[in-house]
């Protein structure tokens, strides 16, 4: 540092503005490279972003046969489920029919025939008589009431086989219905596999991005450190620059005055001057003057 009167010494003043421009180049590099990783930061943002769109675009195809796949499911579940009630009234009409009915009619025929042969070509007591009426009877009461049974039991198979057909038919466009919903949800889980693969690159895309941030702030705080140093040496520069330009008006100061001074001290010294040659010539007037 110079003497205090003179100020900052020139080259102490230079030396901080070369720091000073050192600082500001610093920064700068440091902010050009901080923009570099924004702008990287920023395009990967971009690419994910737009990725985002196709992703939004699949996932309404994907939905829309999700969608298509449940109606279908569901349209399969109802068919199914009336098949299996048919069968459950099918089993219970079969429950109804009687085993052998069709054989057991056949001999009841025959016993007939057998028990009116007897009574017509047999003689036989009056008891014994009334005995076989009453079992013919009987039996003939009996072929009524199977013949009766045998026909509704007829009409029952004939229902049956409806059911038959029908719970067939049922099963087949249930069938029709569950390949539907398989194709559906194969072409959906299509979709639903492309999204799982781009979620995968969206997050690539996002971990790279977060490295390059972290980079852009990590190089923005350098910068801003170095921006603040250089601020720093601003002021000091100017506060020298300051310094040096007071004390020059001060120096300048000092020399009006001390030429004030001077001139003062002419002037006086111009007027004792007259003085004397006045007093000289006053002298040499009365003949007293001494050289």
């Amino acid at each position: 540092m110079a003497d205090e009167d003179e100020g900052p010494d020139p080259q102490e003043i230079e030396r901080a503005e070369d720091k000073f421009q050192n600082l500001i180049e610093e920064r700068n590099k440091l902010n050009e490279e901080s923009n570099f990783y924004r702008e990287e930061r920023n395009a990967l943002h971009e690419e994910r972003d737009k990725i985002r769109e196709e992703v939004d675009e699949l996932k309404e195809k994907r939905d829309e046969l999700t969608d298509k796949a449940s109606e279908h499911k569901k349209r399969r579940n109802e068919l199914q489920s009336k098949a299996k009630e048919l069968i459950e009234f099918k089993k219970e009409k079969r429950d109804k029919i009687e085993n052998n009915l069709s054989k057991k009619v056949e001999e009841l025929k025959v016993d007939i025939d057998g028990l009116e042969r007897k009574q017509e070509t047999t003689a036989i007591p009056v008891e014994e008589e009334n005995e076989l009426l009453d079992e013919l009877k009987e039996k003939r009461k009996e072929l009524e009431e199977k013949q009766e049974l045998l026909k509704e039991q007829d009409e029952i198979l004939e229902q049956v086989e409806e059911l038959d057909k029908k719970i067939d038919d049922l099963f087949q466009e249930a069938d029709k219905e569950h390949e539907k919903v398989v194709k559906y949800s194969e072409e959906s889980q299509k979709y639903h596999d492309q999204i799982e693969d781009i979620y995968d690159e969206i997050n690539d895309l996002n971990r790279e991005a977060d490295k390059l941030h972290q980079k852009f702030v990590e190089v923005k705080e350098r910068a801003d450190h170095y921006h603040q140093r250089a601020m720093e040496m601003k002021d000091e520069i100017l506060a020298m620059k300051r310094q040096k330009k007071e004390e020059k008006i001060k120096r300048r100061k000092r020399l009006l005055e001390q030429n004030k001074k001077v001139r003062k001290e002419l002037e006086d010294e111009e007027k004792l001057e007259k003085e004397r040659q006045k007093m000289l010539e006053m002298l040499k007037k009365d003949g007293k003057a001494e050289i």
